[in-house]
């Protein structure tokens, strides 16, 4: 195994985050039930793995509830200074993204600098969606700037959709295609209204091997001059957007989803994830050996190092 691994998608919750959730009958709302988070169990697993350091951020569900925002203004406090505190204790193993209170606009921008500026945490995470607002939207515009002037690093996580029709197929477990699904019209929100070329010292990280993006690049590029010229889509220029991305290997990066993540992108924008604890340990080192195996390909082999940990490591010290 090669002796150096950055992960820079993984998750933490807290006894208090849990509580809460539970508290509002959302434990079970991607369909499944949400992990603990134990700093030595993870420390294990990154000594196992070769895992230099970890980039910590909050999955889902967002901590926002509706009509709730002082509540969901504090449990994001809480998240951010006990990231902040583990990645003082360790500062080697772990840095850490910001969760924001969105879709509380305001308060979101408070915390962003108050989590950038005072807890020097390293980006910011967003969800597809906050409780509907999708990134993309003109109402964060405002964040957006203020992460632009800040050359922000943000990962976007896959939440559930709303509104969702109940009892059918891809409801649940959501993770199964509705994150995938959600992600990919977060993104496709993201530059069809501009923003990727409008922010662009904001560097996007876009999870799952680039979600459904890869599928669909070609049909989004292709309908794009014919909605362009009659006014129902900003003149934007997809390549460019896409060209500015970068992409995570979290989940299950069989070879087929390589290939076409790098139908759309380039190897210098890859980079790993290991997507724990809500993976868990085992199935982690599993598929870590299935990507290893897959970057011995003689087309990759020269790029295996860029992808597990030189991509990262330049981002990240850039910012």
């Amino acid at each position: 195994m090669i002796n150096k691994i950055i992960d820079i998608h993984s998750h933490f919750t807290t006894p208090e985050y849990l509580k809460l959730i539970e508290r509002h009958g959302a434990s079970l709302e991607d369909g499944f039930p949400l992990p603990t988070w134990k700093v030595q169990e993870h420390l294990a697993l990154m000594d196992e793995c070769n895992i230099e350091w970890t980039l910590l951020s909050v999955s889902s569900p967002q901590p926002y509830f509706a009509g709730l925002d002082e509540e969901a203004v504090k449990m994001c406090r809480h998240l951010n200074e006990s990231m902040a505190e583990v990645k003082t204790k360790y500062p080697k193993r772990f840095k850490f993204q910001a969760c924001l209170p969105l879709p509380n606009i305001e308060a979101a921008i408070d915390e962003a600098i108050y989590a950038l500026d005072v807890l020097k945490a390293d980006g910011v995470k967003f969800a597809s969606n906050s409780r509907g607002l999708y990134l993309g939207a003109k109402e964060l515009n405002p964040l957006m700037a203020e992460l632009n002037q800040r050359c922000t690093i943000c990962n976007i996580h896959p939440h559930r959709p709303e509104p969702i029709k109940e009892g059918i197929f891809t409801s649940g477990p959501v993770p199964l295609y509705e994150f995938l699904a959600d992600t990919t019209r977060a993104i496709l929100n993201l530059i069809s209204n501009g923003v990727i070329l409008r922010y662009p010292k904001i560097s996007w990280i876009i999870p799952h091997c680039g979600s459904f993006l890869p599928n669909i690049y070609d049909r989004f590029d292709g309908l794009s001059k014919i909605l362009i010229p009659k006014g129902l889509m900003q003149d934007v220029d997809i390549k460019k957007s896409v060209a500015k991305l970068y992409f995570d290997l979290s989940g299950n990066p069989a070879p087929h989803l390589l290939d076409w993540l790098l139908t759309i992108t380039a190897p210098d924008k890859i980079m790993y994830g290991a997507d724990f604890p809500f993976t868990p340990a085992a199935l982690v080192k599993s598929n870590l050996n299935k990507l290893l195996i897959m970057l011995d390909r003689k087309d990759l082999a020269p790029y295996k190092e860029q992808i597990l940990y030189k991509n990262a490591e330049k981002l990240f010290s850039s910012h």
